[in-house]
């Protein structure tokens, strides 16, 4: 796979380089997921999908990017983030609980 092309974030959508990009399982391989189970997220969104939801949570109700797109608790975050620059790095704050 060519490092120097452009890949989009599977949850915002945004491009990055592969390097720039981080494996995320989308089912979790604590439960069950495998190699075929990974989308490359941007660290962003990679750390804000940890911060909200347990491990239990994207198994069975986001096992996909797909649907981790439509989940209405990421839903603010996506419209914000969609308009930063790629290069922005900030810290999620973590939930005071996870979902």
């Amino acid at each position: 796979m060519d490092d120097i092309a452009p890949i989009s974030c599977s949850l915002c959508e945004r491009s990055f380089h592969r390097s720039q990009l981080t494996k995320h399982h989308a089912l979790p391989r604590e439960k069950g997921g495998t190699q075929e189970d990974v989308e490359l997220l941007c660290p962003q969104c990679h750390g804000m999908v940890h911060a909200t939801f347990t491990n239990a949570t994207l198994a069975a109700l986001y096992p996909t990017a797909a649907q981790l797109r439509q989940a209405p608790e990421l839903s603010k975050f996506l419209r914000w983030v969609r308009k930063q620059p790629t290069s922005r790095r900030k810290r999620n704050k973590p939930r005071r609980q996870k979902l």
